[in-house]
């Protein structure tokens, strides 16, 4: 075979690699992270802050929910506990998003502050840290979970052992919707509900070295201190 033939066939295979990848990137950057309402924890006057500890305990709670927009895909991250569901739905409607369309939600983990408004969504598949949800069908999924181009689930235990966090790469730059850290200050830097403080330890650098701006459970979303 003439040497310049093969090397020809060489080249050729490069370009299809290169224009597959730039294809798949520009998808990625397609996606669109809007946040829909910002959650919070606050303590109630004479009651018991951490839940557990007494049996008559109470706090205010609401969790971060977002829509993340991609091709052909409409994803709810964390649709948990609010002052009043308006606050989501009507922030849908500034999206021009009806809840029927919802194509995806993303729970981070399985406390019922990120998860009661789930029912807002009928058309929606569920997705958690190990499987997907639709009907009576439960159907398991790998670790870096591609949800859409650009969307993936990351398995990130330490709040609970069932945590996980949503990736997304946009033109941006690249989100992570975390439990890893519960507000913008980046605390509390000990998790008093931990599961393992440890694996928190070890995901919140995996977090660190990926993203760009991170949304916490309980918080507005803020910049990576390693990438300012």
């Amino acid at each position: 075979m003439p040497i310049y033939f093969k090397y020809s066939k060489f080249y050729f295979l490069l370009i299809l690699i290169l224009c597959f990848s730039t294809r798949v990137d520009a998808e990625s950057f397609q996606n669109k992270v809007m946040v829909l309402s910002d959650g919070y924890v606050k303590p109630i006057e004479g009651k018991e802050f951490l839940p557990g500890v007494k049996t008559d305990g109470a706090r205010k709670v609401a969790s971060t929910v977002a829509l993340v927009q991609g091709k052909d895909t409409n994803l709810i991250v964390d649709p948990g506990m609010v002052a009043d569901r308006s606050l989501i739905t009507d922030s849908l409607k500034k999206h021009n998003v009806a809840p029927e369309a919802v194509t995806h939600i993303f729970i981070s983990h399985h406390h019922p502050d990120h998860t009661v408004n789930i029912g807002l969504f009928p058309n929606a598949e569920v997705i958690d840290f190990w499987a997907k949800y639709k009907d009576d069908v439960w159907e398991d999924h790998p670790d870096n979970y591609e949800v859409a181009p650009g969307i993936t689930v990351l398995k990130t235990p330490g709040h609970t052992k069932e945590d996980a966090s949503l990736i997304v790469k946009t033109a941006t730059g690249v989100y992570a919707f975390t439990h890893l850290w519960w507000f913008p200050d980046m605390g509390p830097k000990v998790d008093p509900l931990a599961w393992s403080q440890n694996e928190i330890e070890k995901h919140r650098e995996k977090i660190l070295e990926i993203a760009d701006w991170i949304v916490p459970g309980h918080g507005k979303m803020f910049k990576n201190p390693k990438k300012q």
